[in-house]
């Protein structure tokens, strides 16, 4: 069975996910809840995937060590993320608009990838890149793969 899980789902997001599920030819079921406290018993998910969550949760390492709760042992983290950005001058603007974007709960700015190499998890494969048309403050993006 195929279970999808948000943690900060708004009503629309949530009834397009499950129109989505609901045309699958397989089982499936949209869960409510936050990332880090994970209704399942521990190693029961082969797979985690986290799309730009960890720029939004209050702290990522509670949510990194209660994804590596719920994976099996050797599974697998999938992410794409927002992250600080490399060049100097774009991370302090997005240190300036730090505060705006914590009234919408998402931090661009954060050292995602840092969190995830301190977690449970070791780091498979990332590659660096842009959020497309996004304001360039949010751009800064990894995308990559980590193990419990």
């Amino acid at each position: 069975m195929t279970r999808l899980v948000l943690a900060e789902p708004d009503r629309h997001m949530r009834r397009r996910l499950q129109q989505r599920v609901d045309a699958l030819d397989r089982a499936g079921e949209v869960i409510d809840a936050p990332v880090e406290r994970l209704p399942f018993p521990d190693a029961t998910f082969d797979t985690a995937v986290v799309t730009l969550v960890l720029c939004s949760v209050p702290s990522q390492e509670a949510a990194l060590a209660e994804i590596a709760r719920v994976l099996k042992p050797n599974g697998r983290l999938l992410f794409i993320e927002h992250v600080r950005s490399h060049d100097p001058k774009l991370a302090k603007r997005q240190d300036r608009i730090r505060p705006v974007y914590n009234l919408v709960g998402c931090n661009p700015n954060r050292e995602t990838l840092a969190a995830i190499e301190a977690s449970a998890l070791r780091v498979e494969s990332v590659r660096h890149g842009e959020v497309p048309k996004a304001p360039k403050v949010e751009r800064p993006m990894i995308v990559g793969t980590a193990r419990r």
